[in-house]
């Protein structure tokens, strides 16, 4: 079977690879229903800029949950609504999808993603572990015989992987990933100093003012926000210090790091050795936290650094897979077939 087009399907970002054209579209994972209706009114970055301003009746949802498939509905139509959008494959009468998938994912999730998939309009589906492609797209050689530290920081989930002879030699995840610190900043904003804010402006903030060594961190940054005053119920502009997000990012920061020395402890002798010369990379959108490189290399003693473009190389790997899937055998998760 051809594979026409790649999918990273994440908690929050869809992105999509055409095999002739390589990436070509990245786009919030976000739909927009209507109570009662099995359509979405929007997808995309534009249902996305409903969250927190939908009318009554209306719901901002998300096929994805810290990196699981919550609702195979809501799948089917954000891939049916990309597929119509892709140039590749929206004149033809049978393409080929793959599309990633997290590796914690369990069987009736991977076979409800595939018949999403089938739903959808793809004559064939074909999943991939999403930091099998992650690690390819950081320009990683998964079949070579040293080991491969991977460490993916998405949205939604966080997982450590170590590689060697094209398998998994190691593996660990955390079911949740840097949204967990957006809702850390709005939970110490509301309960300690009575501000609400949205999830935008917490994301804003987190970015802003996150750092995964706050011993290293700025102590004096503030940052000016926007939120509704609890105490008098009206809409303000107050001022947000470094020291409380620094405290909501340690949580989730030193789990991470807890994770990634578990699985090179349970790793061969000899594969450890290894990551001496190879060391760790990070990947997905929340590599870009300030320092959590250094952080983290700190933690496993070993070098660690950011791959280029962390957010893009899921996609960049897939579509690598997409040519040549038989390579990467050991990393495919499933098929069907219309």
């Amino acid at each position: 079977m051809k594979w026409d087009i790649g999918i990273d399907l994440g908690t929050q970002s869809v992105r999509v690879a055409e095999l002739n054209d390589g990436p070509v579209m990245s786009s919030s994972a976000a739909l927009a229903f209507r109570e009662g209706n099995r359509v979405p009114i929007c997808a995309g970055d534009i249902a996305e800029r409903l969250v927190g301003r939908t009318c009554q009746g209306v719901d901002v949802v998300y096929p994805l949950r810290d990196g699981v498939l919550e609702n195979n509905l809501y799948a089917a139509s954000l891939l049916q609504w990309i597929f119509k959008r892709s140039e590749g494959v929206k004149s033809r009468r049978r393409f080929g999808a793959t599309i990633t998938c997290a590796p914690f994912n369990r069987p009736v999730q991977k076979e409800a993603l595939l018949t999403a998939a089938i739903d959808a309009g793809a004559a064939e589906a074909l999943l991939v572990r999403s930091d099998a492609a992650a690690a390819v797209g950081a320009g990683l050689d998964l079949n070579g015989p040293e080991a491969k530290l991977l460490i993916d920081v998405g949205a939604g989930k966080m997982t450590c992987t170590l590689f060697t002879f094209g398998r998994v030699a190691a593996f660990g995840y955390v079911p949740y990933g840097l949204n967990r610190i957006d809702d850390r900043v709005r939970r110490i904003l509301r309960s300690d100093f009575g501000y609400r804010v949205g999830k935008a402006q917490s994301e804003e903030i987190a970015r802003t003012l996150g750092s995964a060594m706050p011993d290293k961190a700025p102590k004096d940054i503030i940052m000016h926000a926007t939120g509704i005053a609890m105490k008098d119920r009206r809409p303000v502009n107050f001022d947000v210090e470094t020291k409380p997000v620094l405290d909501a990012c340690e949580d989730v920061v030193s789990e991470l790091a807890r994770l990634c020395c578990s699985v090179v402890d349970n790793a061969p002798e000899e594969l450890s050795a290894d990551l001496n010369d190879t060391g760790a990379v990070l990947t997905g959108g929340g590599a870009v936290l300030a320092d959590l490189d250094r952080r983290l290399g700190q933690a496993l003693g070993i070098p660690c650094r950011v791959a280029d473009a962390p957010e893009t190389c899921a996609i960049r790997g897939l579509w690598r897979i997409m040519d040549d899937p038989n390579a990467y055998a050991q990393m495919l998760q499933g098929q069907q077939s219309r």
